[in-house]
């Protein structure tokens, strides 16, 4: 069974309406294949909700033993480190509240129970708060009293903090064990600035906050219709990189899903959103790839709002590239290049993205700054980081050598698509 095949047999278990059928041939767990479809299930976010939605439709005797066991084990795993990870939500928000710093906690466990069932069902690998402007400096004081530290601190955008890394990351680690370091991304918008995609975004978020509990913890989270726009608005900066997490998708669709006939709460994210061409083509692209992938079905309201974004050419990418290209293995593809004209129409600006996507001035590494006093660890830090940038090399540059061979095919449905438009 191929990757491909694997990976749709999956996202068909978790679709709107459940196909388990094709499970039976899912690769041994032993075999190569099994092993670089359980690595995407992780990567992808999905491994801990395929196997309660298995439980849920009594169907878990589609896999075999050893599959189960893999996925239960991760389970349990995930288990207590959300424990951990509410432990120190709760302390950054107590001493959030001693500086006098407003702060909304943003996606993660937050969640629950709109766009996940369950909070242990979701790999959270980090914290975001939004915070107004004005607070960032009383939140990084806060912070840096909690033993986090950033390189600065950005009253404009995100600033990032981390606690000090005693640990060699490698991609052997464990996803599900608890932290070797945190990290907490203060925001001061729903949409960081970005050069080419000037978004608008409500600025009276937290004017809206709502307060909610979680295993003691009592935090201020967002409005429902901000955080789905949060969803949607998090979902599509990551896509115009190269690569997103799948589960996020499928937590989008749940909770259109859980929400279908409430016109309300669309009417208000309609207006939270904005009649801006750019969003409408935003949510356009990210519903339509929660429907090509999982079959939901798109409320009216949103449908009609942006029946206008979704143009012949947005349609032929979403249903020629938009399956595999979200379910690609980390770190992605450069098929989503062939988009940028649907969200960047100033060729000047849609020409420094495409620079950007084919050379990169640098590569984000995320393996911070390792405390340690013996050259050896030093070493070693540096032998990851060389390895984690071969191999983010090695990737882009198979995909740059497959773009033309892609773009024929794009050429070829946008010519199909033009034709069916034209009749």
């Amino acid at each position: 069974m191929s990757d491909s095949r694997s990976k749709r047999a999956i996202v068909a278990a978790l679709s709107h309406k459940p196909d388990f059928s094709a499970l039976v041939d899912l690769p041994p767990l032993d075999s190569k294949a099994g092993s670089n479809c359980l690595r995407w299930l992780d990567h992808s976010g999905l491994a801990l909700v395929f196997l309660r939605s298995l439980q849920d439709h009594g169907a878990t005797d589609r896999i075999s033993a050893v599959w189960r066991e893999a996925l239960r084990r991760r389970q349990e795993r995930n288990i207590f480190r959300l424990q951990d990870l509410v432990e120190e939500a709760t302390r950054i928000n107590s001493a959030f509240l001693s500086y006098g710093v407003t702060a909304a906690l943003l996606k993660g466990f937050t969640l629950t129970p709109d766009f996940c069932a369950d909070p242990s069902l979701r790999h959270q690998v980090d914290f975001d708060f939004l915070v107004a402007p004005s607070d960032t400096g009383s939140a990084a004081r806060a912070l840096s009293a909690c033993g986090y530290s950033a390189a600065y601190v950005n009253e404009a955008g995100e600033s990032c903090f981390l606690t000090p890394l005693r640990h060699i990351p490698s991609d052997k680690d464990d996803l599900y064990c608890l932290q070797r370091q945190r990290q907490v991304d203060l925001h001061v918008s729903l949409w960081e600035p970005c050069p080419w995609l000037p978004v608008e975004t409500p600025t009276d978020c937290l004017e809206y906050s709502e307060f909610h509990q979680i295993f003691g913890l009592q935090y201020r989270s967002l409005s429902l219709e901000d955080k789905f726009l949060l969803q949607v608005l998090h979902a599509f900066r990551h896509s115009v990189r190269s690569w997103i997490r799948v589960s996020w998708l499928l937590e989008i669709g749940r909770c259109l899903d859980k929400h279908q006939r409430n016109a309300g709460l669309w009417d208000r994210l309609i207006a939270r959103a904005g009649h801006a061409g750019l969003t409408k083509s935003i949510f356009a692209f990210v519903l339509g790839l929660v429907r090509g992938l999982f079959l939901t079905p798109i409320p009216a309201p949103l449908c009609s709002w942006t029946a206008e974004a979704a143009t012949p050419r947005l349609r032929a990418w979403l249903d020629h590239f938009g399956f595999e290209w979200a379910i690609s293995d980390w770190p992605g593809s450069l098929n989503n290049v062939f988009m940028a004209s649907e969200f960047i129409p100033h060729a000047g600006l849609r020409r420094k993205y495409w620079r950007n996507r084919l050379i990169p001035k640098r590569v984000n590494l995320s393996l911070g700054s390792i405390v340690a006093v013996r050259p050896k660890k030093m070493l070693q830090l540096q032998a990851s980081r060389v390895s984690y940038v071969a191999q983010r090399a090695a990737a882009h540059l198979k995909d740059i050598a497959a773009l033309p061979r892609r773009q024929f095919y794009w050429k070829r449905a946008l010519e199909r698509y033009r034709e069916i438009t034209f009749g």
